[in-house]
């Protein structure tokens, strides 16, 4: 029976744990090694640590092999005729493929074929374009990326292995980004071209579908990782194709509240949650920070022309999720649903051309974002107190102290000058200790 992983830091705590209850005569000498052997030992870590850094050195080595076979046929390749051009594409790719196979099932060699695989799907990828350049096919050249992303996804849901996955992500990513920022104008695709549709590489969350489902099903989240983030550049594109507005940044601290709400619907303490709350705490985060000072405002009320529709779109979005799945809105769910609604109202604030009114109009969303830095910061801490996680808590104290430097930087700069700016890094260390003081005091009353 293979032994369960955990970490280095769980199994010294487990160690503690079972000494102290052998000691008070909990469990017999047989049962406490009974137990230990169930989880993997100091041996096992390093065994999977060397595997780890093997694993990504043949990685990295496939990668150079591709890109040495390709130019050692690019040397050559005006001297051969074009049918054995085609017969060498496809020559490497099947026997690329085959070694893969016999590594995997006949030899047992699992990281080694997950290697061979990846440099075959390498040279997939490249037997396109040369292909393309035998027959002098003139193409839409991202359409040999959407192919080469194609003939990735079985290998990536049937292989088990990361590296596969993220190599389809990133052929997904730079696919849809060509296609919206340099494509834009052709029109929607699909088997054809759809003039009076956006180009929007609307087949992109159809193709990043079964990789979710399969993290989901492997409870793999550092995979789901890889996908998060894709789903959210392709929804950000979408402002970009449908040509919704010179201003984004509702929109994209929209997107970010959306993968909150998302990652408020799963169940309370689920890992699964974690990349939907992490990158989406990135990216509201990181829109609330700017749309925070004053002038930035009055600059995009009087001269930036703003989209209106589309975030209020993602609130409603996101408002449906929740009520689908509750019936009613949890309390946990009041802080990102909150931000949804505040990046679908911000840019109201912007319809006015008045001079008279710019002013009032700009103070408005600055208060409201300062209001919701705030909120997010302690959302971030209560859930890091509730789940007892580190990283959510530390985020939060650290993005309240950056919002109270901002607030200085920006309000009292000037006046105070270089001794109120040392006045303020004290204080923000002294707020620092003092929460470090708490967190280690909660963990010793938490396992006492």
């Amino acid at each position: 029976m293979s032994k369960r992983a955990i970490t280095a830091k769980q199994r010294a705590w487990l160690l503690e744990e079972l000494s102290l209850w052998r000691r008070d005569a909990i469990l017999s000498d047989q049962q406490t090694q009974r137990i230990a052997d169930l989880y993997e030992g100091a041996g096992e870590f390093a065994a999977r640590g060397r595997s780890r850094a093997v694993f990504t050195l043949m990685a990295a080595a496939a990668s150079l092999v591709g890109l040495a076979a390709l130019l050692l046929i690019g040397y050559n390749w005006e001297e051969l005729s074009r049918l054995s051009k085609l017969a060498i594409v496809l020559t490497v790719i099947g026997l690329t493929h085959y070694a893969g196979y016999v590594l995997r099932y006949q030899r047992n060699a699992k990281s080694l074929s997950e290697n061979v695989f990846f440099l075959g799907c390498l040279f997939y990828g490249a037997g396109i374009w040369l292909v393309a350049q035998v027959f002098h096919i003139n193409s839409h050249y991202p359409d040999g990326l959407w192919w080469w992303a194609v003939g990735v996804l079985p290998f990536a849901l049937a292989l088990e292995t990361r590296l596969l996955h993220a190599l389809l992500v990133g052929l997904l990513a730079l696919w849809a980004g060509q296609e919206v920022l340099n494509f834009g104008h052709l029109g929607g695709w699909l088997f054809g071209r759809w003039d009076w549709l956006p180009n929007g590489a609307y087949t992109l969350p159809l193709l990043a579908l079964p990789g979710i489902v399969w993290a989901y099903r492997k409870q793999s989240v550092s995979t789901l990782s890889l996908y998060v983030p894709l789903l959210a550049w392709w929804t950000v594109l979408q402002v970009f194709a449908w040509r919704a507005g010179s201003n984004p940044f509702a929109f994209v601290g929209g997107v970010g509240a959306l993968l909150l709400v998302i990652a408020e619907s799963h169940a309370a303490g689920s890992r699964f949650a974690i990349p939907y709350r992490y990158y989406g705490s990135l990216l509201v985060g990181g829109v609330l920070v700017p749309l925070s000072f004053y002038e930035l405002n009055k600059h995009l009320v009087g001269e930036w022309p703003s989209l209106i529709g589309p975030p209020a779109l993602l609130a409603v979005l996101g408002l449906g999720l929740v009520l689908w799945m509750n019936r009613t809105i949890p309390r946990r769910q009041a802080i990102p649903l909150g931000l949804a609604l505040l990046m679908a109202l911000l840019p109201l604030t912007s319809t006015c051309r008045s001079p008279s009114c710019v002013e009032t109009a700009a103070l408005i969303p600055t208060l409201l974002v300062n209001g919701a830095m705030l909120a997010g910061a302690f959302w971030l801490m209560q859930i890091g107190l509730q789940e007892d996680r580190g990283r959510p808590f530390g985020a939060g104290v650290l993005y309240f102290l950056l919002w109270a430097v901002l607030r200085y930087v920006d309000l009292f700069g000037d006046f105070g000058g270089m001794l109120g700016a040392a006045l303020m890094f004290f204080m923000c260390g002294g707020a620092l200790f003092a929460v470090a003081r708490y967190w280690q005091g909660r963990k010793e009353v938490r396992y006492a």
